[in-house]
């Protein structure tokens, strides 16, 4: 496993880096929202570390343009590098998947690299496939009901990452998986790295140990502010609204490094009020 992560890593690293790298849209979802140039055709391989890191592998010895294309990722100094590790679309009469799955190169951690790049790669696995399960079913019960499969719309699901803090000290990124039948349903997997210390880090390590008094304060009193304009409706205490943010809260740091606790659509606001982001001042003396 390690010889083999190894490998890949070096062969990545001495990659040339194109002067530009473009992703293009490839899923009807995100038709207009990204522009990167597609690479198809890639299995799926997620459902453990070792195939992942194979794979990477095999497509870095075999295609000069994917070797090129995974170069050109964020580089913190000597410390960090996040990049693609397997991007694939499956397109069939039940569904849509688009898929931009990433991994990290954490130069002296593998330790902490490979238990992050194991949890992605399981968890992504899972979830897609608790998707493509809930897709079949929908299709079943759709002709079952005297539906006409020929009339029954895909299923689109969407994984993909983005960076928000990179820094020598803090990588920030968070992974989206968008699931659109009637409507769309989105859930967000957050990883925090303080890159000196070796770990992932929480809410309290940033804020203090006073870390959700002090969040809660923050969100409580912009939630007021917000609500002073009509067309912004929060749920009330008591009957789902906010009253106090979890002890694993999700968050991720921006690109100040200021932590920014958000919550799912419908979370604790109506739908078109979208996914709610509070950012959360560090303290004067931190």
């Amino acid at each position: 496993m390690n010889e083999l992560w190894e490998q890949a890593r070096q062969q990545y690293r001495q990659a040339d880096t194109p002067q530009e790298l473009e992703f293009a849209v490839a899923s009807a979802l995100r038709a207009g929202e990204r522009k990167r140039r597609r690479y198809r055709g890639l299995r799926r391989s997620l459902s453990a570390s070792l195939a992942a890191c194979a794979c990477f592998v095999l497509l870095v010895n075999a295609s000069p343009t994917f070797a090129q294309a995974v170069a050109n990722v964020p580089v913190l100094g000597d410390l960090a590098r996040v990049f693609t590790v397997s991007q694939y679309t499956v397109e069939d009469r039940d569904h849509l998947i688009d898929v931009r799955l990433p991994a990290l190169d954490l130069a002296g951690d593998t330790d902490l690299e490979q238990r992050i790049n194991t949890e992605i790669s399981t968890r992504i696995d899972q979830v897609l496939q608790e998707a493509e399960d809930r897709a079949r079913d929908t299709k079943e019960a759709y002709v079952a009901t005297g539906g006409d499969p020929d009339d029954f719309m895909p299923i689109i699901i969407s994984v993909d990452y983005e960076i928000k803090c990179q820094n020598d000290r803090y990588l920030s990124f968070v992974i989206t998986k968008t699931e659109t039948l009637a409507s769309a349903y989105t859930e967000h997997y957050t990883y925090n790295i303080d890159l000196q210390a070796g770990r992932e880090i929480t809410l309290r390590d940033i804020l203090g140990s006073d870390y959700k008094e002090i969040a809660n304060s923050v969100i409580s009193a912009e939630i007021a502010r917000r609500s002073e304009d009509p067309d912004n409706i929060y749920f009330l205490q008591g009957e789902g609204g906010f009253e106090s943010i979890a002890d694993d809260q999700r968050f991720y740091l921006d690109a100040d490094g200021t932590p920014v606790v958000f919550f799912e659509k419908y979370e604790i606001a109506p739908g078109y009020m979208g996914e709610q982001e509070f950012p959360i001042p560090l303290p004067e003396n931190s």
